[in-house]
């Protein structure tokens, strides 16, 4: 009864991952390496729920004419299994860096584990490798099951360790559901190495899959396309949120690109879009991304929102952001970046953040006149 009520699960779970694969397909922009990868996780994980739910129905010895199906299932599921989370720290590391100019490469080494899964899957055929049919055509774990569990908690843990290592990277938000994405598979996993009876690891795989699909539509509504720093309706949605009174110190810098125009009057729109991705990565450079808020809210208005107590701290980010754009324009493009800004600190004088932004505004406006009076 157990076991039909689990494959009754993998039925339903199989075809909510199938409707999200077509929504997806259909609805997420398949140019992204982030995006693609997710959509291959999501195809790998329900195809493995399939495969499990055939596992057991051929675990039958009325079924015995379909023993070699029986095997290549087991085969292809036992392959398959640890080659999602090995694309799950691809798809982290591609997330992590999906705006940046240097890549973090990939650990080569990684793929050795799964090399060995795979040779003691293939054994499994004619031998006692990682599992074997018995003549009455009923699965048996083999004496090299032990292989797939250390291989997928192999990447399971590299994958925690290379999120904790570069945490300062992401949001709260993304180190809460990238760390779930790998910690429920994990005890779920134990739980089903433990007691065989319950198909826990990809019921709860695919649900983390689901919410973490919820999450990726939510960081595409509120991103902005061009820079993948946040939108317009990201500052709205925090700016209604937001309470002065229950933050020590919030500090907003109110950015915008002086004489924009003119880079696109004179070499055109695509070099003006090229010039704005560039500025953004030079913010992200400057700002700590993770602790504070990085916003584009359009055209080239830029806005930061940082939870420090000092202002010192905000204004030596602020120099990190003027050296790294003098480094920029010593690259050789035929135009120079320059930039104006305002700065205040959100304290009781405001009635609601929406106010600061108008004096952050006149702040920044008032050191652009300031500049081309001097010119």
């Amino acid at each position: 009864m157990m076991v039909l009520l689990q494959v009754q699960i993998n039925i339903v779970l199989s075809i909510l991952l199938v409707i999200l694969f077509g929504h997806a397909y259909f609805n997420i922009s398949r140019k992204k390496v982030t995006n693609r990868l997710f959509m291959w996780i999501m195809g790998l994980t329900g195809v493995t729920l399939i495969l499990e739910i055939f596992s057991i129905a051929l675990n039958n010895p009325n079924l015995k004419q379909f023993m070699i199906l029986h095997k290549l299932v087991n085969i292809i599921g036992f392959i398959v299994t640890p080659i999602i989370p090995l694309l799950g720290y691809i798809f982290i590391k591609e997330w992590v860096n999906r705006y940046q100019k240097e890549k973090i490469r990939l650990n080569t080494i990684l793929l050795l584990p799964l090399f060995i899964n795979v040779i003691a899957t293939l054994i499994s055929y004619n031998g006692n490798g990682c599992f074997y049919i018995t003549s009455e055509n009923i699965y048996e774990r083999g004496s090299l099951f032990f292989i797939l569990p250390c291989v997928s908690y192999i990447y399971f843990l590299y994958n925690l360790y290379f999120i904790y290592k570069h945490r300062k990277k992401f949001t709260r938000s993304e180190l809460i559901i990238f760390s779930l994405f790998y910690i429920v598979p994990a005890i779920f996993t134990a739980i089903q190495l433990k007691q065989s009876i319950y198909l826990a690891t990809w019921n709860s795989a695919a649900i983390i899959i689901v919410i973490t699909y919820i999450f990726l539509l939510n960081d595409q509504a509120y991103r902005d396309s061009l820079t993948g720093l946040e939108n317009r309706l990201a500052y709205e949605h925090y700016a209604q949120n937001i309470d002065h009174k229950k933050h020590n110190k919030l500090y907003i810098v109110y950015i915008d690109i002086d004489d924009f125009k003119s880079i696109n009057d004179q070499y055109g729109h695509c070099e003006g879009d090229e010039a704005i991705k560039a500025f953004a990565n030079l913010l992200v450079e400057s700002f700590l991304k993770g602790q504070n808020k990085l916003i584009r809210l359009g055209g080239d208005e830029f806005l930061v929102l940082l939870k420090v107590k000092q202002e010192e701290k905000v204004l030596a980010y602020i120099r990190n952001l003027i050296e790294n754009v003098e480094a920029y324009n010593r690259g050789g493009k035929p135009y120079k970046l320059r930039f104006s800004y305002g700065m205040a600190c959100y304290t009781n004088d405001y009635e609601n953040i929406c106010e600061l932004l108008e004096y952050t505004d006149k702040l920044m406006y008032e050191q652009k006149q300031t500049r081309k009076n001097k010119l």
